[in-house]
């Protein structure tokens, strides 16, 4: 049986004179639990988790600098809200923010992380698959969040600009790309005409949370939105590739109902390595 996450250790807590940054809805909220870091993900935000009798949420914060970015605590939230009855995602609890930034907090879901299972050897392609068919089996006709290429190219150049990329990456790997300018010329150069569905953004399996009847939770959203059907299948196929096996990957990409397009799964490999 799948129960929620593990508290983290209160040595990590979060420090009084950051919990008063905190907008007052929110402080109020959380009233005298201890928040303690979560340490799961890459992300610039924040994340927090606590305890208020028998249930526990998350609060996750981002600071003004990322408001134009999809590490924006608000852009998350309204992708909650929009996927809030279509797929399974965490319940938006409370949301607000003040001049130190977003703040919100969501309430844990009952499953337990996809790379659990990875983890333990058992298979995992099934359930990307079924993610897969759910993020792309919906309707975007009223979907107000764009994630396509041109806007993510977009965002990458503001991070460039703020010194807020990722500082540790590995370029070379593509002829004539030797720094962060190579890198955008390349990937304005090889914008792909987009078959537009929802996307995920950053589909893996520390976003894919499943509980013991297979059912899925989608977390981590705020790269969520209309974008090419081809970033979410990048993401899937690396995640196996490096975690799973090479075959198994290979296989994923061969169970698609559509032929492979392998330059837009590198251009959005090449997006990805400096976020």
């Amino acid at each position: 049986m799948f129960a929620f996450p593990d508290p983290v250790p209160e040595k990590s807590a979060m420090t009084p004179e950051t919990t008063n940054s905190l907008p007052p809805s929110i402080k109020h909220f959380i009233a005298d639990a201890t928040l303690a870091t979560d340490e799961v993900g890459a992300s610039p935000c924040q994340v927090y988790q606590f305890s208020k009798g028998n249930e526990r949420f998350f609060l996750k914060t981002s600071t003004p600098v990322y408001a134009p970015t999809t590490y924006s605590v608000l852009r998350e939230a309204r992708a909650i809200e929009w996927l809030t009855g279509r797929i399974k995602v965490p319940e938006l609890v409370l949301l607000a923010e003040n001049e130190y930034g977003e703040a919100m907090i969501t309430r844990a879901v009952p499953a337990r992380p996809l790379a659990d299972r990875i983890h333990a050897g058992q298979p995992v392609t099934h359930l990307f698959q079924e993610a897969l068919r759910q993020l792309q089996g919906l309707s975007i006709k009223d979907c107000p969040l764009h994630a396509g290429a041109a806007f993510r190219l977009k965002e990458l150049e503001y991070l460039i600009s703020k010194g807020l990329h990722e500082q540790e990456y590995e370029l070379d790997q593509w002829p004539g790309v030797h720094s962060e300018q190579d890198l955008l010329r390349l990937l304005h150069a090889s914008l792909p005409e987009e078959d537009l569905v929802f996307a995920h953004g950053d589909l893996g399996d520390s976003n894919l949370f499943v509980d013991d009847k297979d059912q899925i939770y989608f977390l981590d959203l705020g790269r969520a939105g209309l974008a090419d059907r081809w970033m979410d299948i990048a993401f899937v196929h690396r995640n196996l590739r490096e975690d799973v096996s090479e075959k198994v990957a290979d296989e994923f990409i061969k169970s698609l109902p559509y032929a492979d397009v392998p330059a837009k799964r590198e251009f959005f490999m090449q997006l990805d390595e400096l976020f």
